[in-house]
């Protein structure tokens, strides 16, 4: 409950209140850190299944994922926003299931990283095609009630989390 709170506070003040070309900003960068990490690393290694230590957002679970799996996590959060942030703008307030479906099932190589590319061009457009002022919202169950300019806030936010858990993943996995 505590570690909620903590995560509530921090989005809120460390992102909802930036503005959408900050938080569009820093998910480019934190997509081309990615990027960057994944061109210079072999494939082997990012396959690689050691643990990480524990990190600030990264559960038990995720401690054991590749960094093709943390990114596999990541394409499926943002899809499912991409198909949230419309229904949040148009005022409804949907239901998003739970979370632990993000959880990653198996084993994944270099295949997710085409469709990693193509939703980080679409999260990026986002500002385009919306204005962010839609008065719908849903409930996370870490980060509380959201609306639209919250969730893109959240993808910002989401993908930061991740960009050292890969980081250490490639480190763990480098090491012979």
């Amino acid at each position: 409950m505590l570690e909620n709170m903590m995560a509530r506070m921090l989005l809120r003040a460390g992102y909802r209140s930036r503005s959408l070309a900050t938080n569009g900003r820093q998910f480019r960068a934190a997509a081309r850190t990615i990027e960057e990490l994944v061109a210079t690393t072999p494939e082997p290694v990012l396959r690689g299944r050691r643990p990480v230590a524990p990190l600030p957002g990264v559960t038990p679970v995720m401690q054991g994922w590749s960094a093709f799996m943390t990114i596999d996590h990541v394409n499926g959060v943002h899809e499912a926003m991409l198909e949230l942030i419309p229904r949040l703008e148009a005022g409804r307030q949907p239901d998003i299931g739970d979370i632990g479906r993000f959880d990653h099932p198996g084993d994944c190589g270099p295949e997710v990283m085409p469709r990693f590319r193509d939703l980080v061009t679409r999260v990026a457009g986002l500002p385009k095609s919306y204005g962010f002022h839609g008065r719908g919202t849903f409930l996370h169950p870490i980060f509380g009630r959201l609306n639209s300019r919250g969730a893109y806030a959240l993808l910002a936010f989401h993908l930061r989390l991740h960009v050292p858990h890969v980081r250490r993943s490639i480190e763990v996995n480098s090491r012979p």
